[in-house]
C-alpha cells in the first residue's frame, strides 16, 4: 500500500471528442491508436507502472498491464482500460507527487537559509524534523516572529527577504477548489448509517470519509483511528475545508470521524441518527480529538458551511 502524506486533488474532466483535447477526455483501450496514449505512458512511467524504453501512441499489452495494475492498487475497476476515472486517479497522483516535490523543496531551502545564518547545523534532508522546528524557533526569536516551530507565511517571507530567491514561473497545479469538494460531500447527506459501509449508498463514519477521499485520488487507512495517525496534524483554529475531524466517546479512544466543511461545521455518518448528518464543531457531544490533513484543495473561494442538518 503506498502511503501518501499530502494529499492532493482531483482534476474535473468533460467529455468530448476534440481532437486537441486534453488526456482523460478520450477512453482508451488495448489495440488503439491515439496521440493522448504517449501521455498515458509517461504518466504512468512516472508513478513506477510503466517500464518500456519509450512513449508510443499505441495501447500495447505493456500499457495494458500497467494500466491494470494501477487500477488493482487504487481499488478501481481492473479492465485495462484507461477510461475518466482511471485517468483521473493518475492525474491526481502526479499532481500529489509534484506537491510534495515542491514541499521538500521549500524544507530544503528552509534548511539552507538556517545553516547560513548559523541557527541549524545538521544535513539538507528536505525535511521538516524535530532539529530544524527547533532553528526555526531561534530564527523567529531573533527576528522577533511568532515563535511557533512552524514554516509559517511570515517566517518564510522574512527569510525570503535575507535570502532572496529567483522568481520561477507560475505553475498550474489544477487544484479542486474546496467549493467543489464540499458540494461533492453533502451529495451524501440523508444516506443511512449501515456499520461496516462504504459502498456510495451507506456509509459508516470512516467508510464515509474513506469514500469521498477516494474520489479524489486519496487513500484512506479503513477505520478513524488508523486515519488519526497519518496525514498532517492541523489545529482546530486552523480548520479547513477536507480536513478529517477526530472524536472519542471516552476521551482516549478514536471513534469517530468526519469532514469538516467550514464554518465550524463537519458531514458525518451518524450511528445515533442513523444517516449522514452535518454538526456543527461547537455544539457537538462528541469528545473533540484533533483534525487531519489529507488533501490541499483551492481555498480562495470563500463560502459558508450549510447551516442545517
Amino acid at each position: 500500500m503506498k502511503k501518501l502524506v499530502l494529499i492532493t486533488t482531483l482534476f474535473v474532466f468533460c467529455l468530448g471528442t476534440n481532437g486537441n483535447a486534453d488526456l482523460g477526455d478520450a477512453t482508451l483501450r488495448p489495440g488503439m491508436t491515439h496521440k493522448d496514449i504517449a501521455e498515458l505512458q509517461q504518466n504512468l512511467d512516472t508513478l513506477g507502472y510503466f517500464d518500456y524504453h519509450e512513449y508510443t501512441n499505441y495501447y500495447g499489452p505493456i500499457t495494458e498491464a500497467a494500466v491494470r495494475k494501477f487500477q488493482e492498487e487504487y481499488g478501481l475497476k481492473v479492465d485495462g482500460i484507461a477510461g475518466r476515472e482511471t485517468i483521473s486517479y493518475i492525474k491526481a497522483r502526479i499532481i500529489q507527487i509534484e506537491s510534495i516535490k515542491e514541499k521538500e523543496k521549500l524544507a530544503a531551502s528552509i534548511q539552507q537559509d538556517l545553516k547560513s545564518l548559523g541557527l541549524y547545523e545538521g544535513e539538507i534532508t528536505a525535511v521538516i524534523d524535530e532539529v530544524t522546528k527547533e532553528a526555526i524557533k531561534a530564527f523567529q526569536e531573533k527576528e522577533g516572529l511568532e515563535i511557533t516551530g512552524e514554516a509559517d507565511n511570515n517566517t518564510i517571507a522574512r527569510l525570503n527577504e535575507l535570502f532572496p530567491k529567483p522568481v520561477e514561473e507560475e505553475k498550474n497545479t489544477s487544484l479542486v477548489s474546496s467549493r467543489a469538494f464540499v458540494d461533492f460531500t453533502r451529495k451524501y447527506l440523508g444516506k443511512p448509517y449501515v456499520y461496516g459501509a462504504s459502498s456510495g449508498n451507506a456509509f459508516d463514519c470512516s467508510g464515509l470519509t474513506t469514500y469521498v477521499m477516494k474520489n479524489f485520488g486519496i487513500k484512506l487507512e479503513r477505520t478513524a483511528s488508523q486515519q488519526f495517525k497519518k496525514g498532517i496534524p492541523v489545529a482546530k483554529e486552523d480548520l479547513k475545508p477536507g480536513d478529517l475531524v477526530f472524536f472519542s466517546s471516552n476521551g482516549k479512544t478514536i471513534g469517530h470521524v468526519g469532514i469538516y466543511i467550514g464554518d465550524h461545521k463537519f458531514i458525518h455518518a451518524s450511528s445515533s441518527k442513523k444517516k449522514v448528518v452535518i454538526n456543527d464543531l461547537r455544539t457537538y457531544t462528541g469528545k473533540y480529538q484533533g483534525a487531519r490533513r489529507y488533501i490541499e484543495l483551492d481555498y480562495e473561494e470563500e463560502f459558508e458551511g450549510e447551516k442545517k442538518e
